[in-house]
This record gives structure tokens, C-alpha cells and sequence, in this order.
């Protein structure tokens, strides 16, 4: 099978890491697959390990540079033809139809939802009604939105996120790398730094904790000087380090105590499913496909509340048999529902049902 994986950019972030799963387990099964994207750091993993990659303007909003991706995907499929093209979100599924749809043989287009905001949705269903074959949806919650918002329900089935599990390094050895002191609890947050990760809630909740435990912010993006203006202005800067796009989440998992997420919406966080695979127990917001998670697995605490937020990481924190029982309780549901094998499984199934 020839698969065509299109995604807006391949850096860092949850459907960047899915696609690179994705794709390193389909080449591995004998597939040949072209990452599709505007590039990044995960682009060139990618190619430095013999996997195809093509890159075209996807991040860019423009019309122009909308025009540019098609005509590179249209140039692509028509030099190699295509069984199937899997696209992620929705720009990336109007590129790859456009790049397609007059193709002589035009090839099934596979769409993934990783999660919209709220009033996106709508149009969302509108496109991909018209544009996709079959969409996934990366949650029971993703699902239910795109349905309400008039899609389908014969036309987009669940396929939940997953992980290939991280590999967490010693943590006496990840603390003395990053420099921490190797006694002091200190909890991750991996997410970029943008409005629906909240982080302005994370600081909120971080002043109310009593002790000196650490936060360690990895991520990027448009908020990053707002969240340090906040972190500043709080008087946290000894407590809160802003740590910028990192690709050492291993590291970072097993240097920390907890993993702490306060987004508004998420569809399934793949940070979350990471901190699972190794162990580290969740405090985050019980919003999107979060609920599928319970309390024995997640600590979830009230959306948009500072106040919660602190007394979830607070009962993790501070409770060193709370703590074991999420560490265990993630580390065994990860292995069992949320494994890359699985979804592989899954979206190989898919592809061989829109491909006929």
C-alpha cells in the first residue's frame, strides 16, 4: 500500500507525534508512505531515517500558499500514485482532496479530527462532509461534537489516540542533567502555549500551593510572553521554569512527579497518554475525551477552576499512595487501550475498508 500522510507541520505536538508513529509503523509493516508537511523537526527524523517526506506551505492560512500545497500534492500523486491519503485536521483534508480530485484514479481520503474548538466545529462537518471518505475522531467526545454539528454518524467512526510509550531514562540521572535538585517534587506540563492550554491558570494555581514545588512548562507559542509576564508577575520565576519547545519528553517525564494539563478542550492529549505509558500519575482538566478516563486512572479536576487545579496536584503531590495507585493504574490502561500497535491496527483496518 502507498499512503499519503498529510499534516500541517511535523514538530512538536500530539498529531505531529501520532503522524510520525503512524507513519514509522506502516513503513515497518512494508507500506510506502510520504510524510506531507510544512517540515519540522520531526519532518527531518523522518528523512534522516530513509522515510519520504515532501514539503508543502499547510501552516500558512493564505490562499496562496493553500493553492501551493495542492499543486505539490497533485504533483506527487500523479509521479507515484496513491492508495490512500490520511489527512490530519481540516486544512490538511481540503489540500489533499483538492490535490487529488482529479486525479484519474483518485485515491480514498481518511480524515482525522484531533479536536476543534467549539465554534469550529460546524464548518468542520460541513467540509469534511463534502471532502473526506471516512473521518476519525480521536475521542467518543470528538465524535459527538462533529455529529451534533451535522455530520454523518455513518460517516466518522473512533479511533483513539496512542502513544509508542516513552522510555524514561534513570531519574536520579534526568534530574542531575537538567539541574534539579533531586529531593524537590516537581510536576511537567508538555503543551504549547496557546489560549486552550490555560497555562494562565497553571500560574493561578501554582501561587495557591504550599512548599516550593517546581513546575517545568515545555512548549512554544503565542502566549509564551504573556505566561512570563503572569509567571513574573506572581513572583514565581523560582518556582515556574518556561522551558521553550523540547524534544527530551522522556527526560522531562522522568526528572517530574506528576503531569499537569488545565486546557479547556482537548480531543485526547497525547502528553497524557505519554506520562500513562511511564508511569508518571495525570492531574488535568476533565473536558473532551478526558472523560473517558476515570478517577482511579486521571486526577481530574473542575475546568477553569485555579483553586481545583491546586488541590488535584496538591492529593498527587502530597499523597504518596495516591500517587502509586494513578502511577500503576495509568502505566496498566495504557498498555492496554492506548498502544500504538492498537491504533495501527485500527487505521490499517480502515484503510483497507475505503480503499475497497
Amino acid at each position: 500500500m502507498r499512503a499519503l500522510m498529510v499534516v500541517a507541520e511535523l514538530g512538536s505536538g500530539g498529531a505531529e507525534t501520532m503522524v510520525d508513529d503512524l507513519a514509522r509503523g506502516l513503513t515497518a509493516q512494508g507500506d510506502d508512505v510520504t510524510a506531507v508537511s510544512n517540515g519540522g523537526w520531526r519532518a527531518e527524523l523522518l528523512a534522516a531515517d530513509g522515510l519520504a517526506t515532501l514539503t508543502v506551505p499547510l501552516r500558512a492560512r493564505d490562499p496562496r500558499s493553500l493553492l501551493r500545497a495542492v499543486l505539490a500534492i497533485r504533483r506527487e500523486a500523479r509521479r507515484r500514485p496513491v492508495d490512500v491519503v490520511h489527512a490530519h485536521n481540516v486544512r490538511a483534508a481540503l489540500a489533499a482532496r483538492l490535490g487529488t480530485q482529479r486525479l484519474r484514479r483518485r485515491p480514498p481520503l481518511v480524515c482525522t479530527v484531533h479536536g476543534l474548538a467549539d465554534e469550529d466545529y460546524p464548518q468542520a462537518a460541513r467540509l469534511l462532509g463534502r471532502c473526506a471518505d471516512l473521518v476519525v475522531a480521536v475521542s467518543g467526545d470528538v465524535r459527538d461534537r462533529l455529529v451534533e454539528a451535522g455530520l454523518d454518524p455513518g460517516a466518522v467512526q473512533v479511533v483513539e489516540n496512542a502513544t509508542a510509550g516513552v522510555e524514561t531514562p534513570d531519574r536520579a540521572a534526568a534530574r542531575r542533567e537538567l539541574g534539579l535538585d533531586p529531593d524537590r517534587a516537581a510536576a511537567l506540563c508538555v503543551a504549547r502555549l496557546a489560549a486552550p492550554k490555560r497555562h494562565d491558570l497553571l500560574v493561578a494555581a501554582w501561587g495557591s500551593l504550599p512548599g516550593d514545588a517546581l513546575l517545568l512548562v515545555a512548549g512554544d507559542g503565542p502566549e509564551r510572553e504573556n505566561v512570563a509576564r503572569l509567571v513574573a508577575e506572581a513572583g514565581l520565576t523560582e518556582r515556574i521554569t518556561l522551558l521553550g519547545d523540547r524534544r527530551d519528553v522522556d527526560r522531562l517525564l522522568a526528572a517530574s512527579d506528576a503531569l499537569v494539563l488545565a486546557s479547556d478542550r482537548e480531543g485526547l492529549p497525547v502528553s497524557v497518554l505519554e506520562a500513562m505509558s511511564a508511569g508518571v500519575p495525570v492531574v488535568a482538566s476533565a473536558v473532551g475525551g478526558l472523560l473517558a478516563l476515570d478517577a482511579a486512572t486521571v486526577e481530574l479536576v473542575v475546568p477553569g477552576s485555579a483553586a481545583d487545579l491546586a488541590r488535584g496536584v496538591s492529593r498527587v503531590l502530597d499523597d504518596p499512595v495516591r500517587h502509586a495507585a494513578l502511577s500503576a493504574a495509568g502505566r496498566a490502561l495504557w498498555e492496554e487501550r492506548f498502544t500504538s500497535a492498537a491504533m495501527l491496527a485500527a487505521y490499517r483496518g480502515l484503510y483497507a475498508v475505503v480503499a475497497g
